[in-house]
Parts: C-alpha cells; structure tokens; sequence
C-alpha cells in the first residue's frame, strides 16, 4: 500500500502534468540560485541540426527550463516558439557572431522578439576588416584597436536592440585576457562600452582556461555582468590566451568549484545562466543530463 508521503509526491505530480508547461518550469525545475537551469544548444549542436523538435523535447525531459539559440533557427519563429511552449521551456536569449551581426542585425531582433528572447548575445568578436582566416588567428592576432572597434560596435547595436526592449550583451573566450601593455581586452570592453546598452554574459570556463579568476571577475564587475555561461573544463586543460582551444567536460567533473562560485553570486543581478559544452566522450544529450543532474544536486 503507497505511503502517505508516496501518496502526495505522485498526487502533486499528477496536478503538476495539468499545469501549463510554463507553470510546471518555474515551479520544477529551478536550480541554483533559484532560476531555471538553462542550456546553450551549441551544447547539442547535431541534434539540433537534424530534429529541432525532437532535440527541446529531450531537453525539456531532462529538466531544463531555459535554452539559449546558437544563432536563429531554420524554422518560422512561431514553430519554434510553440515547441518551446509544448516543452516547458522559454528561450531567453540568443547568440550572434559580430560578423553575422554586421550584416544582419535587424533579422536577428525581430525573430528574437517573436520568440519572448529579451537578450542578443555577441558570441565571438570580428574586425573592421578580413585579415584573419580562422579564430585561432584572431585570438593571436587582435589589437588593442581591434577591441575599441567591437566596443563601438555593440554600443551601436545595443542602441538598436534597446528600440525592441532587447539589450545588446557580450559573451567572452579566452583571448578577451590577454593582456596589452598591462591593459586587458575584458576591461577595455567594458571601459567603453555603455552599461545602458551592453551587458556582459561571462563564461566560467573560458575565464578559467585563460588563467583569469572568475570569482574576483563576479566581484569586480557584479553591475555590468547579467548572465553566466556554466561550462567546465577538465582538470588537465591548457592556460592561455591566444587560441580558441576547447577543453571541456561535464559540470562538476573538471576544474571549476561550483559551490563555491554559486555562493559567491549575487542571484539578483544574474539573470539567467546556461550549461555549455563543446568536447564530449559520451553523446551530448547524456552529457547535458549529467550537467543538469550535478546542479540538480547543488540546489538540494
């Protein structure tokens, strides 16, 4: 016979799955700091490609309650928004390349907004002009003039995205640390850019492959960065500044001390935050579980 306490859980499980998805996210699905859990989708890139459908169904399965686009879909944006409402998820934000966003901008607002996305995240930085083949040529090779000219570039957009109640943010890798002169690009960006238009979106793993100390870079720009990038990257990674060099693993099995990073934000200025990962040895989807299991375990 099912125990009073067995009675309740499935009882209150059973009122839950009458809900709308979206009621059943908020309530269900938190995890540290008391937001949803997010998850970027470069994290599940092939799945995505091949069964969009398909690929927020999983996601939404696992339990995660936001996902962030790697760029726009293929789909109409009310297809996708009804898949994200039939899931239970809410896609807050979305990622664009500088270079994508100098030639198509305008697009990228209005899709962002048809799906209730309130953030246009620059995901990797460009220059004014086309002298790098690849990114491990740019992450060696930008100037200090190069990072004043993205700084104008997402003032200009965040005026743009700001006439659609959008804000312009930044999302870095690792060649944002390196220094010039004793001035490093990360606080160049931020020394320029206007904290009304831009907001920064750090991303744990990235800082800490480059050698910088996420805590102090939570502390020190608490007002200006709005949103996290939960990656991790294995205990064996390389440090440095000037490649784009992936070397992550699942949340909770490589460098990073989430707890510790946890305790030390402030849950009123970031807004959302996002499992990302790019080196797997296991299919994406298991790996996005495990990194939702470890931070399901965290809340507790």
């Amino acid at each position: 016979m099912p125990t009073r306490r067995a009675f309740l859980r499935y009882g209150s499980l059973a009122l839950a799955a009458t809900t709308s998805p979206a009621a059943f996210a908020s309530k269900s699905r938190l995890g540290p700091l008391d937001k949803p859990v997010g998850l970027q989708l470069w994290t599940i890139r092939d799945d995505v490609a091949k069964d969009l459908p398909a690929a927020l169904k999983a996601v939404g399965a696992i339990g995660y309650g936001e996902v962030e686009f790697a760029g726009v879909p293929k789909q109409p944006a009310a297809e996708v928004l009804a898949m994200l409402r039939d899931n239970g998820l809410a896609a807050p934000s979305m990622h664009c390349g500088m270079a994508d966003a100098q030639q198509d901008l305008r697009r990228r607002i209005d899709y962002a907004s048809a799906i209730g996305a309130r953030d246009i995240v620059i995901s990797f930085p460009s220059t004014a002009d086309s002298r790098f083949e690849d990114g491990d040529a740019l992450a060696a090779g930008m100037t200090l003039d190069d990072w004043k000219w993205n700084a104008e570039q997402l003032n200009r957009m965040g005026e743009l995205t700001r006439g659609a109640g959008i804000t312009c943010g930044y999302h870095n890798h690792g060649m944002e640390f390196r220094s010039y002169a004793g001035v490093t690009a990360y606080d160049e960006l931020l020394r320029l850019t206007d904290a009304k238009l831009v907001t920064m979106q750090l991303d744990i793993g990235w800082a800490v492959a480059a050698g910088a100390d996420p805590l102090r870079l939570l502390a020190r720009h608490a007002d200006r960065i709005s949103s996290l990038h939960i990656k991790d990257v294995r205990k064996d990674a390389r440090t440095g500044v000037d490649r784009v060099d992936t070397q992550t693993t699942e949340v909770g099995n490589g460098r990073v001390d989430w707890p510790k990073l946890f305790a030390a934000v402030d849950p009123r200025r970031i807004r959302h935050y996002f499992v990302e990962q790019e080196n797997f040895e296991r299919p994406p989807l298991e790996s996005a579980k495990l990194s939702f299991d470890y931070l399901s375990r965290l809340k507790a």
